[in-house]
């Protein structure tokens, strides 16, 4: 029924016009430029298949001037309200005829204006009665909309009653079997005339009628949006209102629904089935084209659900906890000196080679760096920087213009009301080829790319987030190794296209901290080349088991009790910055800041444990109270305790109670206690029931930051040295950098053993192999670590499991008094056929236990 409605509309289009001789509408026959020639459109059958075709598409419908000049008079709005539902229900039931409720519905929900001035707050109801007196006195199109003083686009306002209105339609879908096709057709026809007058020149109108919003809450209330029956048709065109609205209208809409959205998962759960239906459809799309290439961003109406649950990410992180803007400008000042740092830290290296060499290029690098120096002191350093942006196109995939006009940074947000889980559809992220879609993405100007997952990091799982990174890497790697060829070809002085370590194993930190210092620090753009690691004095071609046992071997030895650079805390197992360690350390703490990058560029993991609250400093974040209770959980519990203690309760004062002043003390790795004034003379100073909340502050910022800044700042510095261009910061939130650089430590070998495959003659059910399953499941947790240890150099398990390992198994011969060996670079053991099983259990624990070294194995 709507459908047809829509196609006689645009049949009397294109063979009458709208009657509007200024109009723009090429699918019109009034405009001028009209796409079709007089022969077309004087033919019927013709006009009535491009009609269909116009409606499938939701082409722009114009408004007939002449129809609207005779109907405009007729306008008498009708709405719902709690009790007229009520009493229509009641009298349905009573007859047993649900005709009179199908027959209001159809008249409310197939009417912008009807619908939207349902469920109005009582305040606002008289803005109905100045449109019917205007309307009885106008006969332009403005009088379709309705204007009140206190609703704009810049605040917050809205008409609609919500509790109101989520009793009523709460009691309206009790009835879902007698009305649910009637609300399918009404809103349909609803739909295509909101969209059709979107696509006018009338949207700025309908975005400022002071009940616009209110058709977006009453339609994401109804939960038939999440029916199969209404997801392609319905479902698909109320989001493709949503994301047509102008960036200030979408702004608004997020605002709106942090404040007033309650239910807000409902509203996710209606996105969610949208998508999955849609990666469904592609599913079996592309069953049936066996051949197609097609990828699943391609699929048509995904990118108008994904910016629809954008929105409502957006909205969850303004419910969440954000940061103080007291943290926030500090942040940001921190980052901006810490750029210019970096900058200066090149030009001394510049003007030291090119002095007097070169004069007029070290005086252009010089201005470039000073130059950038200005911008880093520009760019960074206030909220205010961020929002006049707002409307300028967004530089990186990773933003866009609503998060720059809602000036969001999702890492200001510890948490949002629901989690980031809740964002991310496992089941069609397993549908994305992420390669594909950033090959795909790079082929084309970012802005003429009209959609690509790549865009939208809420929604990607911690996997393709990873595959993202690692694939944006080896681009840079690639492009390195590609710029070093075209040198080598036309200058006599060649240079390594790989980043080349060469270290001694008795001489593992000083090898490295001196090519690492020159190379990396000296000659930065080395750090985006491919790491190739080198023992010297042993053979062996490095194709990632030599890096990943470099990377073993140099952490073990630099965050060991010799070099007191880093404690261990007893009660969580992870490492902590000693904040008495030697003055003269600042090189090997670049050291390892840079070690942590390299890893993360190199796709390495690290047999490392700190706390979270140093992956959020590492994303340029500054250590709170809250991440006390992750990092010193005693000192955390003895602090909310002091927070929460009632005086009056307790019968005491807080200073009998606790007996605190504002100076503490601090232990080192030799449990040694360092005094600190939390502020001038605070010894003298009792902590007090008013001041108890700035004692904790400061307490919590000496313990996170200010004790540990000399040892923390170079650590920082040599992480940002090699990550500071990359999509990092944008990609991940700080919780996945942790499992990025240190792996997940739940191992389960069944995930293992499932995505196993064999060589050489092996299959799954060969004896050798059903023996070595079986000793290896009876290893201890110990044993079994060193095993991943000997076959793929890291005893943690990627994210994802051990499902992503891919062991190879390979039969390396028969029976013999061969140890089994391994290629780490390859994730393959190669095992000889042990005629028992006994023989297999003893040579691979010999094996395991002696895994230390390269030769040629």
């Amino acid at each position: 029924m709507s459908a047809d409605k829509s196609i006689r509309q645009y049949f009397h289009q294109l063979t009458n016009g709208c009657g509007n001789n200024q109009c723009s509408n090429v699918y019109c026959r009034s405009c001028s430029t009209c796409e079709y020639d007089e022969k077309m459109l004087n033919d019927p059958n013709k006009v009535a298949a491009e009609a269909i075709r116009l409606c499938g598409k939701h082409a722009q419908l114009c408004i007939d001037k002449n129809m609207l000049k005779t109907n405009i008079e007729e306008i008498k709005i009708r709405n719902l309200t709690e009790d007229y539902l009520h009493e229509l229900i009641e009298q349905c039931q009573k007859t047993a005829d649900w005709n009179l409720l199908r027959d209001e519905i159809d008249i409310i929900f197939s009417n912008r204006l009807n619908l939207s001035t349902s469920f109005l707050k009582k305040e606002f109801l008289e803005n109905i009665s100045i449109k019917k007196e205007s309307s009885s006195n106008s006969t332009t199109s403005k009088s379709l909309f309705i204007n009140d003083p206190r609703i704009t686009l810049d605040n917050d306002e809205i008409t609609l009653d919500i509790d109101i209105m989520k009793r009523s339609i709460k009691l309206l879908v009790l009835y879902d079997d007698e009305i649910s096709s009637t609300i399918h057709t009404s809103l349909d026809i609803l739909l295509n005339e909101l969209y059709c007058e979107l696509k006018s020149s009338k949207q700025n109108e309908l975005e400022m009628d002071a009940n616009f919003f209110n058709l977006f809450f009453i339609i994401f209330e109804l939960s038939f949006l999440s029916d199969p029956i209404f997801l392609f048709d319905i479902a698909r065109l109320f989001y493709s209102i949503l994301t047509n609205l102008s960036i200030e209208a979408q702004a608004k809409f997020v605002r709106l629904l942090s404040k007033h959205a309650t239910n807000l998962t409902d509203y996710i759960s209606h996105v969610q089935q949208y998508i999955t239906m849609h990666t469904l459809r592609w599913c079996d799309h592309t069953d049936i084209k066996s051949d197609s290439e097609e990828l699943l961003s391609s699929e048509p109406g995904m990118k108008e659900g994904l910016d629809v649950l954008r929105m409502l990410f957006y909205a969850n992180l303004l419910r969440g906890k954000r940061d103080t803007l007291n943290i926030i400008e500090t942040e940001y000042d921190n980052e901006a000196k810490m750029e210019i740092e970096l900058v200066k830290r090149r030009q001394r290296r510049t003007d030291d080679t090119n002095n007097s060499e070169n004069p007029t290029t070290n005086e252009q690098q010089s201005t470039g760096e000073s130059t950038t120096e200005a911008s880093a002191t520009s760019t960074t350093t206030s909220r205010t920087r961020r929002s006049t942006n707002a409307n300028s196109d967004s530089e990186s995939p990773y933003e866009n213009k609503l998060q720059l006009k809602l000036d969001i940074e999702p890492n200001e947000y510890r948490h949002g009301q629901y989690s980031f889980d809740t964002f991310v559809n496992e089941f069609a992220n397993e549908k994305v080829e992420i390669r594909k879609e950033y090959l795909d993405f790079i082929q084309k100007p970012l802005n003429i790319t009209e959609f690509s997952f790549i865009f939208y990091p809420f929604f990607l799982s911690t996997i393709n987030k990873i595959a993202l990174l690692n694939i944006e890497n080896k681009a840079r790697m690639y492009f390195q190794r590609r710029s070093v060829l075209m040198h080598n070809i036309f200058s006599m002085i060649p240079i390594n296209p790989y980043f080349k370590l060469c270290v001694r194993r008795d001489h593992l930190i000083e090898d490295a901290l001196i090519s690492l210092e020159y190379q990396g620090i000296e000659q930065p753009y080395e750090l985006k080349k491919q790491l190739f690691i080198e023992f010297e004095g042993e053979q062996g071609l490095d194709e990632g088991g030599l890096s990943k046992e470099f990377f073993q071997l140099i952490t073990e030895k630099i965050f060991g009790p010799e070099y007191a650079m880093f404690m261990t805390n007893e009660e969580t197992n992870c490492l902590w910055f000693n904040p008495s360690a030697a003055e003269d350390l600042d090189r090997e703490y670049t050291l390892i800041g840079i070690l942590l990058g390299l890893a993360i560029y190199n796709s390495i993991i690290l047999d490392i444990k700190f706390p979270p609250v140093i992956y959020r400093k590492l994303m340029g974040k500054i250590g709170t109270f809250e991440d006390l209770e992750t990092s010193h959980p005693t000192i955390y519990s003895s602090l909310k305790k002091l927070l929460t203690f009632d005086e009056e309760k307790e019968g005491m004062t807080i200073e009998d109670a606790f007996g605190l002043t504002f100076q503490v003390a601090i232990t080192d790795v030799w449990g040694s206690q360092i005094i600190f004034d939390l502020k001038e003379n605070g010894a003298a100073i009792s902590v007090t029931n008013i001041n108890r909340e700035e004692f904790v502050r400061l307490y919590s910022d000496l313990l996170l930051n200010k004790s540990i800044e000399k040892q923390f700042h170079p650590f920082f510095h040599g992480f940002l040295l090699v990550t500071r261009d990359s999509s990092l910061r944008k990609l991940f939130r700080p919780d996945e950098i942790e499992l990025l650089v240190a792996g997940s430590q739940l191992l389960d070998f069944n995930q293992l053993a499932s995505a196993a495959t064999y060589d050489g003659g092996y299959t799954k059910d060969s004896p050798t192999i059903q023996n070595f399953w079986k000793v290896l499941m009876n290893f201890t947790d110990e044993q079994k670590r060193k095993f991943l240890r000997f076959t793929t150099g890291s005893d943690r398990a990627p994210i994802g499991g051990l499902v992503r390992l891919k062991l190879i198994i390979s039969r390396n011969g028969p029976d013999a008094d061969r140890l089994p060996t391994s290629h780490t670079c390859f994730n393959a053991l190669l095992l000889p056929d042990y005629s028992s099983i006994e023989k297999l259990r003893e040579k691979l624990s010999i094996a395991i236990d002696n895994a230390e070294g390269f030769g040629l194995r």
